[in-house]
Parts: structure tokens; C-alpha cells; sequence
């Protein structure tokens, strides 16, 4: 891929776009077009890897290769074929091809999957050997209203995927989700910060990073990194540019759970992350006991669903997490993340999907 000028695409959870949006302002001075579900701008190579290496609340980059119209699989094939595979997909490597179709009149999307995948490898003039050990180069394909867009994905495992999480509980947050949350209660690392329901550690250790200023992709790959056109130099002096803005941590971030082994999971993957030294984890009931600090933040991901185990419902939880915030840590601020509709929040609720449960964030201190 030579260092032109292209289009990106960044798919976000969805409600997580604005924070997200606030992530590239420090990435690109590009103007940014906000969706539903993403945020496009454009960019060179730096502003590509940029992206995978330092933004936290995101699902993954695509390259936009081009937006066509479409309404039969001979027109598609012979567009899709002059299409710049060349620059993205070196031969022999396989290639898995994800299609949406939406009112348009090609809606049979594994056919056109076929179809573009067939066109790739001919433009390549090559087909992977069916024994490749390779890891496949995503291709997404959307039909929309008779217009194919066409993508090649540069993140390849989801970029929630930070490479630290080697142990886990039940149903933890996810990673992006984590840091979105932190953003929205305006954590900067500036104030302590204590998750009394931390489980595996998720909370703290996105926490700890944000303070750092440590890029979440520091510790894995990125599919950009199997194009023909990667360049390693570049993304070495990245990573060595990310190591000289590290910054020093001067508040306690503190994780505490009552499950014994959801804290030797959080230990374990606070020192995989290579933050063990920022977070401190104990044992102790969420429900009674003190704060580790006069003030500071909490922000927590309690047990609900399938996972509640504490008795009565979720509402009467919320409660009983404000009342706990009043009577131990009146002169902190907090949120917890629970099920939307449980109470009555203000017209700037954060709601999203969770594990396939729609949650909001509630705020647990004043008349929220």
C-alpha cells in the first residue's frame, strides 16, 4: 500500500461515536464525518496505524476502497475485479468476505460474496492454497439502496482485543466499552478511582492505561501488518513515539471484588497489560466498607442478569448502591452500568448494548 491519501472508515459501538470522534481529534486534523455506528475520514499510513494503535473505544479500521452501483452479479464481478486488491492482499493469502444487503436488488448475500471473493482472486491473478495457515484479510461488502461500498478491514482481531485479557469472569465488559465509559464520567486520570465490583479488572485496568497514556494496541498485531505495502519502520518509530509520552500515574486506581479467584484473574491481567504497579486490587464486599480514598470516582460494572447475585432486583440494587455511596464515600462521584429502564435518568443518558442487553450508565451520587 503506497502512502497515499485514503479513506477510513472506524466502526463504533453504537452511542460510543462522540467519544470516539474526540479519540481522532488527537489523531488526524482531517475533518470527521460522523455516522451512526462509525466515523469517516481520510489519511495517510500514519493516521491508519495511528488509529489501531491509540484508540480505545473503537471496533476496527477500514480502508473504504470504493461506492458503486450494483443490480446484477456480471456488473459486480467486472467492478469489484479493477478494484486496488493488489495493495492490501498479497497472493496465496485467503480472503473471507462479510456482505449486509439492505433494499437493494442483490440481497442474496452469500452469492455476493462468492462473487466479490471470485473477483479478488482474479484481480490477483492467484488463489490461496486450501492448507495456508495465513490468517484471512477481511472483506466487508455493503449493499444499501443499490450501492455496493467495498472495504478492506486493518485491524483484523476486534480492536477490543488488547492482549492482556488471559483471564476472565462471567460476563465481563468488554475492553472498548470499559474505556468508552470512563470517557463518559469524565475520568482523565486526575482524581482516585475505585471499582468495587471489578471482576476480572477490566474498569481499573482500562483505567490505568488512559492515566499512563499507554496506547491500548501496544501488545498485539493488526492485519495492515500482512499488506504488501506495510511499513515496519513507520510503525516501530509509533510505538517508540507512544513509549516517550508515557506518563506518571499520581492517583490510586484501586479494584476490588468479594470473588477471590475474579481477583486473581484482575491480578493476573493487570500485569499482562504491564500495569500491576498502577492498580491495586483487595478483597471486599461492595455493599460495606469504606472507600480507599477521601474522594475520587467510582465507576462500576455491578452483577446483573444472569450474573446478579445479590438479592432483589436491579432497581433496588441502584438503590442500594446510592445509599452505599452516601453512608462510605460521601464525597465521591460515581456511576454503575445496569439495565436501561431501571430508573429515571436525564435526557443525556449513556445507553448502549451490552452482551446484548441494553445498559445505561446511572449516576449514583446527587439527585441522579
Amino acid at each position: 500500500m503506497k502512502n497515499t491519501t485514503e479513506q477510513f472508515f472506524v466502526i463504533v459501538p453504537l452511542g460510543f461515536e462522540r467519544l470516539c470522534a474526540a479519540e481522532l481529534e488527537h489523531i488526524t486534523s482531517a475533518p470527521l464525518s460522523i455516522g451512526h455506528g462509525g466515523i469517516s475520514f481520510s489519511g495517510k499510513l500514519r493516521e491508519l496505524y495511528m488509529s489501531n494503535l491509540w484508540l480505545r473505544c473503537a471496533s476496527r479500521v477500514l480502508v473504504r476502497l470504493d461506492s458503486f452501483k450494483s443490480r446484477d452479479f456480471p456488473a459486480l464481478f467486472n467492478k469489484a475485479v479493477r478494484l486496488p486488491w493488489g495493495k492490501f492482499i498479497k497472493p496465496q493469502r485467503p480472503v473471507s468476505v462479510r456482505v449486509s444487503c439492505h433494499t437493494s436488488r442483490l440481497n442474496h448475500s452469500d452469492r455476493v460474496a462468492e462473487t466479490v471473493q471470485q473477483a479478488i482472486y482474479k484481480a490477483l491473478d492467484a488463489k490461496p492454497e486450501p492448507s495456508t495457515n495465513l490468517e484471512p484479510q477481511l472483506v466487508f461488502v455493503r449493499f444499501e439502496n443499490d450501492i455496493c461500498t467495498v472495504s478492506v478491514d486493518s485491524s483484523g482481531d476486534l480492536l477490543h482485543k488488547r492482549g492482556y485479557r488471559q483471564s476472565s469472569t462471567a460476563a465481563p465488559l468488554r475492553e472498548t466499552l470499559a474505556a468508552g465509559c470512563l470517557f463518559q464520567c469524565n475520568w482523565d486520570g486526575k482524581l482516585p478511582l475505585w471499582d468495587p465490583f471489578c471482576g476480572s479488572g477490566t474498569l481499573p485496568i482500562e483505567a490505568a492505561l488512559i492515566a499512563a497514556n499507554i496506547p491500548p494496541g501496544l501488545q498485539r498485531s493488526f492485519a495492515y501488518q500482512m499488506w504488501p505495502g506495510y511499513r515496519d519502520g513507520l510503525w516501530q518509530t509509533l510505538k517508540s513515539e507512544a513509549q516517550q509520552v508515557r506518563r506518571e500515574v499520581g492517583v490510586s486506581i484501586t479494584g476490588s471484588d468479594i470473588s477471590a479467584a475474579a481477583l486473581q484473574a484482575a491480578i493476573s491481567n493487570a500485569q499482562q497489560a504491564g500495569v500491576a504497579e498502577l492498580v491495586r486490587f483487595h478483597q471486599a464486599d461492595a455493599m460495606g466498607g469504606p472507600a480507599p480514598a477521601s474522594t475520587g470516582v467510582i465507576v462500576c460494572n455491578p452483577p446483573y442478569g444472569e450474573r446478579l447475585k445479590i438479592s432483589g432486583n436491579c432497581a433496588q440494587l441502584l438503590s442500594s448502591l446510592k445509599t452505599q455511596l452516601r453512608t462510605h464515600a460521601p464525597h465521591w462521584s460515581g456511576w454503575a452500568l445496569l439495565p436501561q429502564g431501571i430508573a429515571t435518568n436525564s435526557k443525556d443518558d449513556f445507553s448502549f448494548s451490552n452482551g446484548g442487553l441494553d445498559v445505561s450508565l446511572y449516576p449514583l451520587h446527587g439527585d441522579g
